[in-house]
């Protein structure tokens, strides 16, 4: 393959109609994707979810503030902020694996 075939192979692409509109559409989907999953990525670290429940792990009544998951098997990704801590969590935040509790 020479650089003449190269280059005629683009021109027919380029020159026929249907493979304007194909490269177009092709595009477009592209380019919507990107900027669809750039927003999400972008803004998934500041949505959070607050719940309050009662922790088994505690005994106690606690108000959870959660991340959700966007990737995951999980409806949570991490424990942000828990009541019964006052500063960061530092239990094995075993309720992300508990059911959702409907209220």
């Amino acid at each position: 393959m020479t650089w003449g075939d190269i280059i005629s192979f683009f021109f027919i692409l380029v020159l026929n109609p249907y493979g304007v509109v194909g490269i177009a559409i092709t595009l477009l989907m592209v380019i919507s994707a990107v900027i669809f999953f750039g927003v999400e990525a972008i803004t998934i670290p500041y949505r959070y979810v607050v719940k309050t429940f009662y922790c088994p792990f505690k005994k106690t009544n606690v108000e959870v503030k959660f991340r959700p998951s966007f990737f995951t098997y999980r409806a949570y990704d991490d424990v942000i902020k828990c009541s019964s801590f006052k500063g960061k969590v530092t239990c094995k935040k075993g309720c992300l694996d508990l059911p959702e509790l409907r209220t």
